[in-house]
């Protein structure tokens, strides 16, 4: 790469929308410019429920990485939600082009990733994500990368993630009425994956949980690769809710409660010597001035275990359940909510721990939280598809890729541990 390329992520969720500009070169990754969270509308539990006002959001998401990174951006690379998301996987199986030494080429593995496309999904369904897990070359397994070997037979094991058309292209069309291309879209949990994740949990099996505002992006991993994806539609919203409930008090109040309440946990761990079972709550305009710990972790700590045992069904649904010793690891901005962690050990039996993204430099004050986790993950995305110089580019009027076979292959390399 001979100079440094500028790269776009935009995280689209149900409750806050990020931009992230970055500067990509060779050998770092260096954040120049980022909007902060603003707030999302026009979203509900990733899909778009309102064109225009999505719009505006994302204009103003925008315009304010825009004016921090001091450039004007083109393209960008978006994340993709929803409980529309889908997954399976697929097996495809081709013959190695005859040729003097009998190697495999970059066409073949091309060949066979395309043949294990052909499943049947509906007309209305669109392959986001098409992630090959393992090759097999005459009956060998547990090959990453075959080009250069010898073989006849050629095999593939993939994980396709799809999701809705009709989603996927009223999403498309928000981003391109505020005057910018998309590049290509990334599913939150895989973008999110790539931010937290390290390669030996992904080898050793491990799940990752984006907890959002409306939603619950999830991703297996198994042997490097991701082998199960799902979102649920319920997120951190929904505890604000209960608090909200609870306390007889409003919406954004019950959410800046569950904030504070957040922060002053966190401030415990730092000093063990600030406890007390009353919370100050005086601020915000309840009957009482303070309220019992207790009480808030109860109505909390109700509405976690919900998620949580939602997730072991999923998982158990796919017999995955006892096969990820990594364990797990929850992020995204409900990732901050105070129990989390515990009530996700108590839930699901599994070491857990709460991730946040790395990979990035530069102005990184604003995006080292949990919930910045999806849009740094779609920044370094992007990054390995420019710099393996295999950038493929969404085309907005068909809503399909336009592919080439050295593209193809080298995005796919970027996925391989």
């Amino acid at each position: 790469m001979a100079k440094d390329k500028i790269i776009t992520g935009i995280d689209i969720g149900s409750t806050k929308i990020s931009t992230t500009i970055a500067s990509v070169s060779e050998n770092k990754i260096s954040v120049i410019g980022v909007s902060g969270n603003v707030e999302s509308k026009g979203i509900k539990k990733g899909n778009v429920v309102d064109i225009d006002a999505a719009v505006e959001a994302i204009l103003s998401s925008l315009e304010r990485a825009e004016r921090m990174a001091g450039v004007s951006v083109s393209s960008v690379f978006i994340t993709v939600n929803g409980s529309h998301i889908e997954t399976l996987n697929s097996h495809g199986v081709v013959a190695v082009s005859p040729t003097q030494s009998s190697e495999i080429t970059q066409e073949d593995v091309a060949r066979v990733v395309e043949a294990a496309q052909a499943v049947s999904i509906p007309s209305t369904r669109e392959i986001i994500h098409v992630i090959p897990r393992d090759f097999i070359v005459d009956s060998q397994d547990g090959i990453k990368d075959p080009v250069g070997m010898s073989g006849v037979r050629l095999e593939v094991e993939t994980n396709i993630i799809h999701g809705s058309s009709t989603a996927i292209r009223n999403l498309v069309k928000c981003v391109t009425q505020a005057g910018v291309d998309v590049e290509e879209m990334v599913y939150t949990g895989i973008a999110s994956a790539e931010a937290v994740l390290t390669d030996t949990e992904k080898e050793l099996g491990t799940l990752l949980v984006d907890i959002g505002g409306g939603t619950t992006s999830i991703v297996a991993f198994l042997e490097g690769s991701p082998v199960y994806s799902c979102v649920l539609p319920i997120g951190g919203k929904l505890i604000s809710q209960d608090l909200a409930i609870g306390l007889r008090a409003r919406l954004e109040d019950a959410e800046k409660i569950k904030i504070k309440l957040s922060n002053d946990a966190a401030l415990k761990m730092i000093d063990p010597s600030k406890k007390s079972d009353e919370f100050d709550v005086s601020e915000f305009g309840l009957e009482v001035d303070s309220i019992s710990k207790n009480l808030l972790y109860k109505i909390i700590d109700a509405r976690l275990e919900e998620i949580f045992r939602l997730i072991a069904l999923e998982i158990s649904k796919v017999n995955l359940t006892g096969k990820l010793p990594a364990g797990v690891v929850v992020t995204g901005g409900g990732a901050l909510t105070s129990g989390v962690e515990r009530m996700a050990k108590y839930t699901l039996k599994v070491p857990t721990r709460i991730g946040v993204p790395k990979g990035v430099t530069g102005l990184i004050d604003e995006i080292q939280s949990p919930g910045s986790s999806a849009v740094v993950g779609t920044i370094l995305y992007g990054s390995n598809l420019i710099r393996s110089g295999s950038l493929l580019s969404f085309e907005n009027n068909k809503g399909n890729m336009k592919k080439s076979i050295s593209k193809i292959i080298e995005k796919f390399k970027s996925f391989l541990p």
